[in-house]
């Protein structure tokens, strides 16, 4: 309503608008105001195009997202940032599309950062595509080594898949690094005797024995 009473919309208030619309998941409003901001002669800058790929990711319209990425450059001569191509690895990965999301992080005229190879490794978590996950993680340690976040997620997708091993060693390095932020614990109490395990844990002496238990449950 503030907006609409605006007596001059500008490309400030305009893209305010638009970000917000898309982060708050109102996606068809977000295009429905770039459309119009077009329309009213008002030049879109490079938030704006946070907020109109933003919008395309959570509608799942991968072919107009890639058409606005294309015509941010051709046609406004935004260079895109980083934020921009997290957009995009967002846009493809949350449709399904990770292989594609992989390929334009490949194919980046910007060196990806921490964010982008987030993206794409909650993407891998949700579709359960260790391997790619695997690769995202290796290169957020890369860029930060005590990065949490990559640790605990990795650590449970191998966990879901019975990689051990290679859930064990993610916990290893955790310590290693000094990493703090660790999955759920819980504790229970059997017979005067306290027992603590973690969300997925892979280190407990019994843990063989505990899944089995939670697989008849």
């Amino acid at each position: 309503r503030i907006f609409d009473s605006m007596d001059n919309q500008d490309v400030v208030s305009c893209s305010s608008l638009i970000v917000g619309y898309a982060q708050s998941g109102f996606g068809e409003e977000a295009l429905t105001l770039f459309k119009e901001m077009k329309s009213s002669g008002i030049e879109p800058n490079h938030v704006t195009f946070v907020g109109v790929l933003t919008a395309c990711s959570h509608v799942r319209m991968v072919e107009e997202g890639l058409k606005m990425y294309a015509i941010m450059e051709t046609e406004y001569g935004i260079a895109p940032t980083k934020e921009h191509c997290s957009c995009m690895v967002d846009l493809l990965a949350r449709a399904g599309h990770l292989t594609e999301a992989e390929k334009f992080i490949d194919e980046m005229k910007l060196e990806p950062d921490v964010v982008v190879w987030k993206t794409l490794l909650s993407a891998c978590r949700t579709q359960g595509n260790v391997d790619l996950a695997q690769k995202a993680a290796e290169n957020i340690l890369r860029i930060d080594p005590c990065n949490s976040t990559a640790h605990v997620l990795l650590c449970g997708m191998h966990a879901s898949a019975g990689n051990w091993e290679d859930a064990a060693f993610l916990r290893s390095s955790m310590k290693k690094h000094d990493v703090k932020k660790v999955p759920g614990q819980s504790w229970i109490e059997v017979e005067d005797k306290v027992h603590v395990f973690f969300a997925e844990d892979v280190v407990h002496p019994e843990r063989d024995d505990i899944y089995t238990v939670l697989h008849n449950v």
